[in-house]
Protein backbone atom coordinates (compact mmCIF):
# COMPACT_ATOMS: atom_id res chain seq x y z
CA UNK A 1 0.00 0.00 0.00
CA UNK A 2 3.04 2.27 -0.70
CA UNK A 3 0.89 4.44 -2.90
CA UNK A 4 -0.56 5.73 -0.16
CA UNK A 5 2.17 7.19 1.02
CA UNK A 6 1.78 9.45 -1.89
CA UNK A 7 -1.76 10.80 -1.03
CA UNK A 8 -1.13 11.54 2.60
CA UNK A 9 1.36 13.59 1.43
CA UNK A 10 -0.41 15.12 -1.18
CA UNK A 11 -3.14 15.80 1.78
CA UNK A 12 -0.51 17.57 3.57
CA UNK A 13 0.97 19.58 1.25
CA UNK A 14 -2.51 20.87 -0.09
CA UNK A 15 -3.59 21.49 3.09
CA UNK A 16 -0.20 24.00 3.71
CA UNK A 17 -0.46 25.73 0.55
CA UNK A 18 -3.44 27.48 1.47
CA UNK A 19 -2.63 31.05 2.95
CA UNK A 20 -4.94 32.70 5.50
CA UNK A 21 -8.12 31.81 3.93
CA UNK A 22 -10.89 30.91 5.52
CA UNK A 23 -12.94 27.54 6.47
CA UNK A 24 -15.30 25.77 4.47
CA UNK A 25 -18.31 28.23 3.61
CA UNK A 26 -20.98 25.04 3.23
CA UNK A 27 -21.48 26.34 -0.22
CA UNK A 28 -22.31 23.17 -2.82
CA UNK A 29 -19.70 22.52 -5.12
CA UNK A 30 -20.54 24.65 -7.81
CA UNK A 31 -17.84 23.11 -10.13
CA UNK A 32 -19.22 18.97 -11.17
CA UNK A 33 -16.37 17.18 -11.79
CA UNK A 34 -17.26 14.09 -13.59
CA UNK A 35 -14.27 11.97 -13.36
CA UNK A 36 -13.59 12.21 -9.53
CA UNK A 37 -17.52 11.61 -9.28
CA UNK A 38 -16.91 8.32 -10.68
CA UNK A 39 -13.92 7.58 -8.68
CA UNK A 40 -15.21 8.76 -5.82
CA UNK A 41 -18.83 6.28 -6.27
CA UNK A 42 -16.23 3.24 -6.88
CA UNK A 43 -14.47 4.41 -3.78
CA UNK A 44 -18.34 4.14 -1.97
CA UNK A 45 -18.87 0.67 -3.71
CA UNK A 46 -15.48 -0.78 -2.67
CA UNK A 47 -15.62 0.74 0.37
CA UNK A 48 -19.44 -0.72 1.68
CA UNK A 49 -17.93 -4.05 -0.09
CA UNK A 50 -14.75 -4.18 1.83
CA UNK A 51 -16.40 -3.45 5.02
CA UNK A 52 -18.86 -6.33 4.37
CA UNK A 53 -16.12 -8.55 3.89
CA UNK A 54 -14.12 -7.68 7.03
CA UNK A 55 -17.74 -8.48 9.34
CA UNK A 56 -18.25 -11.74 7.24
CA UNK A 57 -14.72 -13.20 8.37
CA UNK A 58 -15.11 -11.73 11.59
CA UNK A 59 -17.97 -13.61 11.88
CA UNK A 60 -17.15 -16.55 10.51
CA UNK A 61 -14.03 -16.73 13.26
CA UNK A 62 -16.66 -16.70 16.04
CA UNK A 63 -19.06 -19.35 14.08
CA UNK A 64 -15.91 -21.62 14.00
CA UNK A 65 -15.05 -20.85 17.92
CA UNK A 66 -18.85 -21.20 18.72
CA UNK A 67 -19.03 -24.41 16.99
CA UNK A 68 -16.31 -26.54 18.93
CA UNK A 69 -17.15 -24.58 22.03
CA UNK A 70 -21.10 -25.99 21.77
CA UNK A 71 -19.31 -29.27 20.81
CA UNK A 72 -17.33 -29.64 23.80
CA UNK A 73 -20.20 -28.46 26.20
CA UNK A 74 -22.49 -31.41 24.31
CA UNK A 75 -19.69 -34.07 24.88
CA UNK A 76 -19.06 -32.43 28.76
CA UNK A 77 -22.73 -32.85 28.97
CA UNK A 78 -23.55 -36.10 27.44
CA UNK A 79 -20.89 -37.66 29.93
CA UNK A 80 -22.82 -36.30 32.90
CA UNK A 81 -26.39 -37.18 31.60
CA UNK A 82 -24.76 -40.96 31.52
CA UNK A 83 -22.73 -40.62 34.43
CA UNK A 84 -24.47 -42.99 36.61
CA UNK A 85 -25.18 -45.53 34.00
CA UNK A 86 -24.02 -48.80 34.83
CA UNK A 87 -22.90 -49.85 31.68
CA UNK A 88 -19.92 -47.75 30.26
CA UNK A 89 -21.07 -46.12 27.46
CA UNK A 90 -17.04 -46.12 25.34
CA UNK A 91 -18.89 -43.32 22.82
CA UNK A 92 -19.28 -40.90 25.14
CA UNK A 93 -15.58 -40.65 26.55
CA UNK A 94 -14.52 -40.37 23.17
CA UNK A 95 -16.40 -38.54 21.73
CA UNK A 96 -15.33 -36.33 24.56
CA UNK A 97 -12.13 -36.53 24.39
CA UNK A 98 -12.35 -35.88 20.51
CA UNK A 99 -14.66 -32.50 20.96
CA UNK A 100 -12.23 -31.34 24.02
CA UNK A 101 -9.38 -32.04 21.24
CA UNK A 102 -10.99 -30.01 18.38
CA UNK A 103 -11.96 -26.83 21.22
CA UNK A 104 -8.60 -26.70 22.17
CA UNK A 105 -6.20 -27.92 19.88
CA UNK A 106 -7.61 -27.79 16.60
CA UNK A 107 -9.94 -24.67 16.81
CA UNK A 108 -6.75 -23.00 18.31
CA UNK A 109 -4.11 -23.51 15.54
CA UNK A 110 -6.83 -22.69 12.88
CA UNK A 111 -7.88 -19.39 14.54
CA UNK A 112 -3.86 -18.53 14.63
CA UNK A 113 -3.33 -19.15 10.90
CA UNK A 114 -6.77 -17.48 10.28
CA UNK A 115 -5.99 -14.17 12.24
CA UNK A 116 -2.51 -13.66 10.89
CA UNK A 117 -3.60 -14.80 7.08
CA UNK A 118 -6.92 -13.66 6.46
CA UNK A 119 -8.43 -11.82 9.17
CA UNK A 120 -5.72 -9.11 9.38
CA UNK A 121 -4.51 -8.15 5.98
CA UNK A 122 -8.18 -7.23 5.60
CA UNK A 123 -8.26 -5.21 8.25
CA UNK A 124 -5.21 -3.63 7.26
CA UNK A 125 -6.88 -3.22 4.02
CA UNK A 126 -9.92 -2.12 5.18
CA UNK A 127 -8.14 0.51 7.03
CA UNK A 128 -6.52 2.79 4.75
CA UNK A 129 -10.49 3.30 3.60
CA UNK A 130 -10.89 6.00 6.54
CA UNK A 131 -7.78 7.70 5.07
CA UNK A 132 -9.35 8.22 1.87
CA UNK A 133 -12.49 9.27 3.14
CA UNK A 134 -10.94 12.24 4.95
CA UNK A 135 -9.08 12.89 2.00
CA UNK A 136 -12.36 13.54 -0.06
CA UNK A 137 -13.80 15.79 2.93
CA UNK A 138 -10.65 17.92 2.74
CA UNK A 139 -10.66 17.71 -0.89
CA UNK A 140 -14.75 19.28 -0.34
CA UNK A 141 -13.18 21.77 2.16
CA UNK A 142 -10.71 23.14 -0.09
CA UNK A 143 -13.52 23.69 -2.63
CA UNK A 144 -15.60 25.43 -0.51
CA UNK A 145 -12.62 27.45 0.36
CA UNK A 146 -11.92 28.37 -3.43
CA UNK A 147 -15.10 29.33 -3.95
CA UNK A 148 -14.66 31.63 -0.69
CA UNK A 149 -11.50 33.09 -1.92
CA UNK A 150 -12.83 33.66 -6.08
CA UNK A 151 -15.69 35.19 -4.03
CA UNK A 152 -13.17 37.98 -2.36
CA UNK A 153 -11.80 38.77 -5.19
CA UNK A 154 -15.00 39.48 -6.90
CA UNK A 155 -15.56 41.72 -4.05
CA UNK A 156 -12.27 43.41 -4.11
CA UNK A 157 -12.46 44.14 -8.06
CA UNK A 158 -15.67 46.04 -7.26
CA UNK A 159 -13.66 48.28 -4.86
CA UNK A 160 -10.76 48.18 -6.69
CA UNK A 161 -9.72 51.87 -6.72
CA UNK A 162 -9.71 52.19 -2.99
CA UNK A 163 -6.81 49.51 -2.20
CA UNK A 164 -5.16 48.23 -5.52
CA UNK A 165 -3.25 46.20 -3.67
CA UNK A 166 -6.02 44.18 -2.11
CA UNK A 167 -6.93 43.05 -5.80
CA UNK A 168 -3.13 41.52 -5.92
CA UNK A 169 -3.58 40.09 -2.60
CA UNK A 170 -6.77 38.49 -3.58
CA UNK A 171 -5.49 37.30 -6.54
CA UNK A 172 -2.78 34.69 -4.94
CA UNK A 173 -5.40 33.55 -2.30
CA UNK A 174 -7.21 32.25 -5.08
CA UNK A 175 -4.27 30.66 -6.88
CA UNK A 176 -3.25 29.24 -3.67
CA UNK A 177 -6.68 27.88 -3.44
CA UNK A 178 -7.01 26.89 -6.52
CA UNK A 179 -3.42 24.87 -6.25
CA UNK A 180 -4.50 23.16 -3.17
CA UNK A 181 -7.52 21.89 -4.42
CA UNK A 182 -6.56 20.91 -7.96
CA UNK A 183 -3.23 18.73 -6.61
CA UNK A 184 -5.56 16.95 -3.99
CA UNK A 185 -8.17 16.65 -6.31
CA UNK A 186 -5.90 15.00 -9.16
CA UNK A 187 -3.88 12.79 -6.43
CA UNK A 188 -7.75 11.52 -5.10
CA UNK A 189 -8.57 10.78 -9.14
CA UNK A 190 -5.04 9.13 -9.48
CA UNK A 191 -5.19 6.89 -6.52
CA UNK A 192 -8.23 5.57 -5.82
CA UNK A 193 -8.47 3.41 -8.93
CA UNK A 194 -5.05 2.12 -7.48
CA UNK A 195 -6.55 1.45 -3.95
CA UNK A 196 -9.38 -0.53 -5.63
CA UNK A 197 -7.36 -2.75 -8.29
CA UNK A 198 -5.32 -3.14 -5.19
CA UNK A 199 -7.87 -5.33 -3.63
CA UNK A 200 -6.78 -8.07 -5.60
CA UNK A 201 -3.40 -8.39 -4.49
CA UNK A 202 -5.14 -8.98 -0.83
CA UNK A 203 -8.32 -11.03 -0.93
CA UNK A 204 -6.40 -13.97 -3.54
CA UNK A 205 -3.47 -14.64 -0.88
CA UNK A 206 -6.34 -14.40 1.63
CA UNK A 207 -8.47 -16.63 -0.09
CA UNK A 208 -6.14 -19.26 -0.48
CA UNK A 209 -5.07 -19.06 2.97
CA UNK A 210 -9.00 -19.13 3.88
CA UNK A 211 -9.22 -22.77 1.79
CA UNK A 212 -5.64 -24.21 3.12
CA UNK A 213 -6.66 -23.23 6.89
CA UNK A 214 -10.44 -24.30 6.65
CA UNK A 215 -8.77 -27.91 4.51
CA UNK A 216 -6.31 -28.11 7.58
CA UNK A 217 -9.01 -28.06 10.75
CA UNK A 218 -11.61 -30.09 9.39
CA UNK A 219 -9.15 -32.26 8.14
CA UNK A 220 -7.78 -32.32 12.00
CA UNK A 221 -11.51 -32.73 13.10
CA UNK A 222 -11.97 -35.48 10.84
CA UNK A 223 -9.13 -37.67 12.15
CA UNK A 224 -10.16 -36.67 15.95
CA UNK A 225 -14.17 -37.94 15.04
CA UNK A 226 -12.38 -41.47 13.34
CA UNK A 227 -11.85 -42.30 16.83
CA UNK A 228 -15.61 -42.57 17.91
CA UNK A 229 -16.93 -44.01 14.44
CA UNK A 230 -15.56 -47.10 16.07
CA UNK A 231 -18.45 -46.77 18.49
CA UNK A 232 -21.08 -46.35 15.60
CA UNK A 233 -22.33 -49.60 13.65
CA UNK A 234 -21.28 -49.43 10.14
CA UNK A 235 -24.03 -48.59 7.97
CA UNK A 236 -25.36 -51.76 6.00
CA UNK A 237 -28.01 -50.98 3.85
CA UNK A 238 -30.57 -48.48 2.77
CA UNK A 239 -32.94 -49.57 5.56
CA UNK A 240 -30.36 -48.26 7.99
CA UNK A 241 -31.84 -45.43 9.17
CA UNK A 242 -35.49 -46.77 9.70
CA UNK A 243 -34.23 -49.56 11.47
CA UNK A 244 -32.53 -46.65 13.74
CA UNK A 245 -35.98 -44.94 13.89
CA UNK A 246 -37.73 -47.69 15.13
CA UNK A 247 -35.72 -48.41 17.79
CA UNK A 248 -35.62 -45.31 19.56
CA UNK A 249 -39.38 -45.40 19.01
CA UNK A 250 -38.97 -48.78 20.64
CA UNK A 251 -37.79 -46.92 23.67
CA UNK A 252 -39.80 -44.11 23.75
CA UNK A 253 -42.78 -46.51 23.47
CA UNK A 254 -41.66 -47.95 26.92
CA UNK A 255 -41.11 -44.81 28.28
CA UNK A 256 -44.80 -43.57 27.61
CA UNK A 257 -45.73 -47.22 29.28
CA UNK A 258 -44.24 -45.90 32.58
CA UNK A 259 -47.70 -45.19 35.07
CA UNK A 260 -46.32 -41.80 35.32
CA UNK A 261 -46.50 -40.74 32.13
CA UNK A 262 -50.20 -41.96 31.98
CA UNK A 263 -51.46 -40.19 34.63
CA UNK A 264 -53.47 -36.82 34.13
CA UNK A 265 -51.51 -35.03 37.01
Amino acid sequence: MSFWNNTKKTVAKAGSGLRGVGGPSGSALSASDPEFNEQEQRFRNLERRAMRLLQETKDYRGSISGMTTAQRALATNLTAFLLDVQRPQDYQSAYRQAATHIDQTSQAQFDEVYVKTVLEPMAQYCGFLPEFNKAIKKRKGLHDDLDKTRRALAKERGKAAEDPMAVERAEMDVQYAESAYNTLNSALIREIPKLINSRVYVVDPCFEAFVKSQLQFFNDSLQQMDSVTRYVPQETGPNDDRILNERVEGVMNQVRGLSICSMNV
